[in-house]
């Protein structure tokens, strides 16, 4: 039996604790003696982390503990999308303060659109990723048109658009690719610096995330697009935001336990 712990080293040993018991329940059918023959490495350890659970385990953890314990969530896997959705970055600061302005907008266009307004987000997040093939193809209003026929296919489950979601859903296409094709003024202050790998790291902003948008930006994704050191990544950023391109909304946070990307919204 392969299993491969994800959190058995991650600094709150509550978390640990919980991993222990969900591969415990799910796989070793609740058997303290099976699980600690499995790994004997950590036999001593758990205790630790149950005591640590014991006293310092937060409300969302215990709640996520009681579900694993009472048979909610019955396979691993669904154990680790708890763990992992548990563990997700909240937004802070900046980030925040987006997505309140975001859902706000949100709201605004359910009540100005109403019937034509589009609930479903799996289908918009696909709108929003291939509106940049769609800009790099010089797409017409009928390739537009017969992608979000596409997208509807595959992101309905069932549920087809009326015919007014189907106009909003292409007229969103269409505003993304604009977007996406409009020239910026901005580009006269980054050329002035004779940076090449700044002028280069917005280029690859530019052609991965419309005006508006935000993009998750981790360091060693930075420097692979732009070809520079991960050293090199934050005193552009850091110049990309003096001069006005883009507005960083949330610090990076790099180890093996930390999911959070530095997160930037595209301002022209």
């Amino acid at each position: 039996m392969e299993i491969e712990p994800k959190y058995f080293d991650h600094p709150d040993k509550a978390i640990r604790c919980i991993e222990w018991h969900a591969i415990r329940n799910c796989m070793f059918n609740r058997d303290d003696r099976l699980i600690s023959r499995r790994f004997p490495q950590f036999d001593p350890d758990w205790v630790y982390w149950r005591e640590a659970y014991s006293q310092k385990a937060k409300p969302a953890q215990k709640a996520l503990m009681q579900a694993i314990n009472d048979g909610t969530h019955k396979t691993l896997d669904e154990c680790y999308d708890a763990i992992d959705a548990l563990l997700k970055p909240r937004a802070r600061g900046k980030a925040l303060k987006d997505k309140k302005a975001r859902t706000a907008q949100a709201a605004y266009q359910r009540e100005r659109l109403g019937d034509a307004f589009i609930e479903n987000e799996a289908l918009m997040a696909a709108a929003r990723k291939c509106a940049f093939e769609l800009s790099e193809a010089l797409a017409t209003s009928d390739d537009v048109a017969a992608k979000a026929a596409e997208l509807e296919i595959e992101h309905s489950g069932g549920n087809p658009l009326s015919a007014s979601q189907r106009e909003t859903l292409i007229t969103f296409l269409q505003q993304k690719i604009d977007k996406h094709l409009k020239p910026d003024t901005i580009e006269a202050k980054i050329l002035d610096e004779d940076d090449k790998n700044l002028y280069f790291m917005w280029g690859k902003i530019k052609r991965l995330c419309p005006k508006g948008d935000t993009i998750a930006w981790p360091t060693a994704k930075a420097a692979k697009e732009a070809h520079c050191s991960k050293a090199d990544v934050k005193p552009i950023m850091n110049r990309l935001v003096t001069i006005g391109a883009i507005t960083k909304l949330q610090e990076g946070k790099s180890g093996a336990n930390s999911k959070r990307a530095a997160l930037y919204r595209r301002e022209v």
